[in-house]
């Protein structure tokens, strides 16, 4: 991403006594826009230094794993120390004392070395909690697809809007519905098992989400028994990609069923129902068919319900 973050960048400025520079200029969101205005006041505070223990778990994970892979940072800080204060602020049992809302790694860096980390400690409600982590994952080029995918999960399902989602990440709102479709058709265990799949993009993990659509439960399990398999996690993207593609042993696809004597089928694969006609001049029962889909379905529900109740 071209654009630098806003509070990263507003952050290091402030130690010299700079405005933050924004890259929305004139953000159309008044959530963002009340943050900024939060945020100016927090600069004005110091930067406090507090031990790692008295820090818990963030609400709402931008990364999967937030203490991989930071040797690098580890060395930084202890050779340079740590440049950038993580934002922090109180739980409201106190147990643990503060909850990270951006910095994670940070954190997790002065955790491995015995450091207290360097904070600024807000008063931030939920919103504007989220809206300043969303707004500083934008400095951070290395989450990967999939985990924006999965925060920007987590943000929708706070109530926030695709509008406010957009003016925090940077993310355009058909970009936001296509993560979505993806979660909704690629399964929780599937993804946990392949990580973070850095380098793997929003085209690859589209069609990794067409080919789950479509597969049988058991073509689903191999590839997530194809994923456990291997080492680093863009491998197990491929394996489980290559597991996906390739039929168990044994398997088959299932025959079409004729129906109304033969003039049409159907074939059930994975969550999909394919209703073809054997003659030109049935066409028109596919058409009504497709009207009728909705009514289809509510009567569906309504036998269901009866059948449903009947049994208890």
């Amino acid at each position: 991403m071209a654009r630098k973050g806003l509070l990263s960048t507003g952050m290091s400025k402030a130690l010299a006594g700079d405005a933050p520079q924004s890259a929305h200029p004139k953000s159309s969101s008044p959530n963002v826009r009340r943050f900024r205005e939060t945020f100016d006041d927090l600069r004005s505070q110091s930067i406090q230094e507090v031990e790692t223990d008295r820090i818990g778990k963030s609400r709402y994970a931008d990364r999967f794993d937030a203490s991989a892979d930071i040797a690098g940072l580890a060395t930084s800080i202890r050779e340079a120390g740590q440049q950038i204060p993580v934002l922090l602020r109180a739980t409201p049992s106190g147990d643990p004392e503060f909850e990270p809302i951006y910095g994670r790694r940070r954190i997790a860096a002065c955790r491995e070395l015995g450091i207290p980390v360097r904070a600024l400690i807000g008063t931030l409600d939920d919103e504007e909690a989220i809206i300043a982590q969303g707004l500083e994952n934008n400095e951070r080029l290395e989450t990967s697809f999939i985990e924006k995918a999965v925060f920007v999960q987590q943000l929708r399902a706070t109530g926030l809007r695709p509008m406010t989602i957009d003016e925090m990440l940077g993310i355009p709102r058909p970009e936001i519905s296509r993560m979505a479709a993806v979660l909704r058709d690629v399964p929780d265990d599937l993804i946990d098992a392949i990580g973070p799949a850095h380098g793997i993009g929003r085209r690859q993990w589209v069609q990794m989400a067409d080919l789950c659509s479509r597969a049988e439960t058991r073509e689903r399990k191999a590839a997530i028994r194809a994923a456990q398999g291997v080492g680093p996690s863009a491998e197990r993207f491929a394996a489980a990609l290559s597991a996906l593609r390739t039929k168990p042993s044994g398997s088959s696809s299932p025959a079409p069923q004729p129906i109304a004597e033969g003039r049409a089928t159907m074939v059930t694969r994975g969550k999909s129902l394919q209703i073809a006609v054997t003659s030109a001049k049935d066409r028109a029962f596919l058409d009504w068919i497709e009207a009728q889909g909705e009514d289809l379905f509510q009567r569906w529900e309504r036998e269901g319900s009866v059948r449903t109740s009947e049994k208890t």
